[in-house]
């Protein structure tokens, strides 16, 4: 914190512990008790401590008995008052509380209902279920997040009010009436394993053309200590599906989570899956704006999804190895030590590539990439140049897509992963449009660590792509040289 934080890069703030951190040190065994910890924590250069109060209690006697410096406290609260002072604590001390009204104004919450309608991915829809027509008989909303508007704000929400969250069943009664959706929870959470609801939510599909599961993991299962050993639906939320399936009427999906999770046996039995995470107040809205089309899908997975939990951790800018997989490895090795057929980087039982890969996503519309076209085979380093593609709407509803450029290094100093995200852009595109979308790549965004701790970039061949996810695009090759 003094050498590289302060006088390497300058850094003019204060620095506080993580809850509770300094005194946890006894706990690491690292302090024998919380005098040693402030001491030390004072040391390494700790100004603040967060909760606990070992600084407080302890850094008179450490002072005096010669454990901790009268300068570094100085240094400490010379700091925390700069920022103090920088910010205006002292001539104006007190919030504006009069911001608060205006947090929940109607263009406040029009904009978290479409940032909550971006952020949902479509993961699949078969048969074009989705959008349902506004013209529909009836749906039944089954499900444990179909109402739980604390758990649709998602972890870490303290300031968050429960109150304040429209869900989706408020926002599809609100749309379609309340005769025409049938809810029945099935389950009261999504961790019980009580089936007493679901038999209701089995009546409930049989009463309805078509079926909107709610599923996932409530707030509480996210966030810090909140790991999980497995990633499937917890609870009974399959057995839910399994039931509700047998009334065979479509189904659609919709998965609240704060992580990726498994579902395979879920996203087999429903027409469409959506993957919504935990999508904040205006959640509710967003999610029946996306259902019957008032909203197109457009948000891309920022994270891979992998099949099992036996693949964690997956990625998709992972290294090659010496032994890649090939598109058909999967099964049983074949082969001998001497004949390595067949000996790759892969899974015995399940097939090496992820569920979803990572900028995965679909819309109510299809997208075509054409003629990628780079404005040099070569630069220098230091150099730049643009790649460019043509992307049509070949679907017929307007849509947003999000185009992604990936680069390999082919050959380095340091191996490098097989594809990495140099940039995206948002696109909107009536149907039958086409647009030319340009990314300009300079030598600098090639850039990487060496094992010198030097941030270079190195001559050498690399691969580009332009699509819309890590496992799919056009390709091509350019040439870094010299200056």
């Amino acid at each position: 914190l003094r050498r590289i934080l302060r006088d390497e890069l300058g850094f003019e703030g204060f620095v506080v512990s993580d809850w509770a951190s300094v005194v946890e040190m006894i706990q690491h065994g690292y302090a024998a008790d919380q005098a040693d910890a402030a001491a030390k924590g004072l040391s390494a250069g700790v100004d603040m401590e967060m909760v606990s109060t070992s600084f407080y209690d302890h850094a008179k006697d450490l002072l005096a008995a010669g454990r901790v410096k009268q300068e570094w406290i100085d240094e400490a609260v010379r700091r925390i008052l700069r920022v103090k002072f920088a910010l205006g604590l002292f001539e104006d001390p007190y919030p504006d509380t009069s911001l608060q009204a205006s947090m929940l104004s109607e263009e406040h919450l029009a904009i978290a209902r479409r940032l909550a309608a971006e952020s949902v991915v479509l993961l699949k829809n078969d048969g074009r279920l989705l959008p349902l027509p506004e013209s529909i008989g009836s749906i039944a909303v089954v499900g444990p997040l179909a109402d739980a508007p604390r758990d649709q704000l998602g972890c870490w929400t303290f300031d968050g009010k429960a109150e304040d969250a429209v869900t989706p069943l408020a926002a599809l009664r609100r749309m379609l009436g309340e005769d025409r959706v049938h809810y029945a929870a099935g389950l009261a959470t999504s961790r019980t394993t009580d089936e007493a609801g679901i038999p209701a939510a089995v009546e409930a599909a049989r009463r309805s053309d078509a079926v909107v599961l709610f599923l996932g993991e409530e707030q509480a299962l996210s966030g810090e200590a909140r790991s999980r050993a497995f990633l499937d639906l917890p609870g009974a939320q399959e057995k839910l599906v399994a039931e509700v399936a047998k009334a065979n009427k479509p189904m659609i999906a919709v998965i609240m989570a704060g992580r990726p999770l498994t579902f395979q046996n879920v996203a087999r039995r429903v027409e469409a899956v959506m993957y919504a995470w935990h999508p904040g107040t205006m959640g509710g809205p967003a999610i029946a704006d996306l259902l019957f089309g008032k909203a197109v899908p457009s948000g891309k997975l920022t994270i891979t999804f992998p099949r099992t939990v036996g693949q964690v951790p997956i990625y998709y800018a992972h290294k090659n190895t010496g032994r890649p997989p090939t598109p058909d490895s999967l099964g049983i090795p074949m082969g001998t030590p001497v004949d390595p057929k067949g000996y790759t980087s892969k899974y015995l039982d399940v097939d090496f590539t992820p569920e979803y890969p990572f900028g995965y996503g679909l819309s109510y519309t299809t997208f075509s990439y054409a003629n990628l076209q780079l404005s040099a085979e070569s630069i220098p380093i230091g150099g730049r140049l643009t790649a460019s593609v043509d992307v049509t709407n070949t679907g017929d509803w307007p849509g947003v897509e999000i185009v992604q450029l990936y680069t390999r290094d082919l050959v380095a100093s340091l191996t490098r992963p097989v594809k990495e995200l140099k940039g995206f852009r948002r696109v909107r595109l009536e149907p039958g449009e086409t647009k030319t979308v340009t990314f300009t790549l300079s030598t600098d965004d090639l850039r990487f660590y060496d094992s010198q701790g030097r941030f270079i970039v190195e001559p050498g061949r690399f691969h580009l792509w332009i699509g819309p996810n890590s496992a799919e695009g056009l390709k091509a090759e350019f040439m870094v040289t010299e200056r």
